[in-house]
């Protein structure tokens, strides 16, 4: 029995030792797997994304006909459908004009002419202007102006001595790939002037005593800066000679206090309280480089094309 017995034993381990030996090696191989598996593809180092270049329109199978409202199109003879062509969008406007094209010089005549016909304030100014490509124009004006005016129904003479006034701005052609002969011009224009002023023989009526009295407000001493927006014409009239057509709107932008108040008439500006004015001005032009003949009118050829456009019908 005991023999048996010891027989048996070594049977009842043999299978304990292979499992735990398999069991092991599962464990390993297990271990072994997740070590080489890496869930994320490093990118190499130094690389970029890979970016599809756009390509040329293929104008194999591509023929141009005209559309029901005359406009030229691509069409693909395979599909029959109608291909947008980049190349044959309109071209912005190309500056016909050198970029100093011109110098102009202008005096103005408004302040003169108003005078003739009963004004007692104003003289006036002379000006220049460059014109680049015929299209911007930076401006400059100095100019003097005076008053001596009693205005209807006032009791008051206001009184400004000759006084210097200073205007800078720049104008845009809408015309510019014309004939630079003729403008069609809007402008913005800061002007600046410090003047003296004063009010003489302010007569203030006593009623009761009927017995008026008299007082001045002398020398007086502002500076004041405006603003003004222009829209006008120049048109050539002989030669090198042109006149100017302007319609202004203008406002006071900055004042400096006055203890007795606002000035009346503000040199280069007008009198205060119109917000609308004019200018007219005798111009004189010096090109910077002699324009050949015909660059007055521009002409636009169309490219030639290589079959004649068909109608769809």
């Amino acid at each position: 029995m005991h023999r048996l017995i010891s027989h048996i034993r070594p049977s009842f381990g043999l299978p304990a030792r292979l499992l735990t030996l398999v069991i092991v090696t599962a464990v390993g191989l297990q271990l072994s797997a997740q070590r080489r598996v890496t869930p994320v593809q490093p990118t190499s180092p130094g690389t970029t994304p890979t970016v599809e270049r756009e390509r040329k329109l293929d104008r194999t199978n591509l023929v141009e006909m005209l559309d029901p409202n005359g406009n030229t199109i691509l069409v693909d003879t395979v599909s029959g459908k109608e291909v947008v062509d980049s190349g044959m969008l309109a071209a912005p406007p190309k500056m016909e004009y050198p970029l100093l094209h011109e110098i102009i010089g202008g005096v103005n005549l408004w302040n003169g002419l108003m005078r003739a016909t009963g004004s007692h304030y104003g003289l006036g100014d002379v000006w220049a202007e460059v014109s680049l490509h015929n299209r911007y124009f930076p401006f400059l004006a100095i100019g003097v102006d005076n008053c001596n005016d009693t205005p209807d129904g006032s009791n008051f003479t206001f009184r400004t001595p000759v006084s210097p006034y200073v205007k800078l701005g720049a104008s845009y052609n809408f015309f510019y790939n014309s004939n630079p002969d003729y403008k069609l011009q809007m402008g913005l224009r800061y002007g600046l002037t410090n003047f003296k002023w004063s009010v003489t023989d302010v007569t203030v009526d006593e009623g009761y005593w009927n017995d008026p009295s008299h007082f001045t407000i002398p020398d007086q001493r502002s500076t004041v800066g405006y603003i003004e927006i222009t829209f006008g014409l120049k048109v050539k009239i002989y030669k090198a000679w042109s006149l100017g057509w302007n319609i202004i709107y203008h406002s006071v932008m900055h004042e400096s206090k006055n203890p007795v108040g606002e000035p009346m008439f503000i040199p280069g500006f007008g009198k205060r309280g119109a917000s609308m004015t004019g200018n007219f001005s005798l111009m004189y032009t010096i090109p910077f480089k002699k324009l050949k003949k015909g660059n007055d009118r521009i002409v636009i050829e169309k490219p030639e094309q290589s079959t004649e456009p068909q109608n769809i019908e």
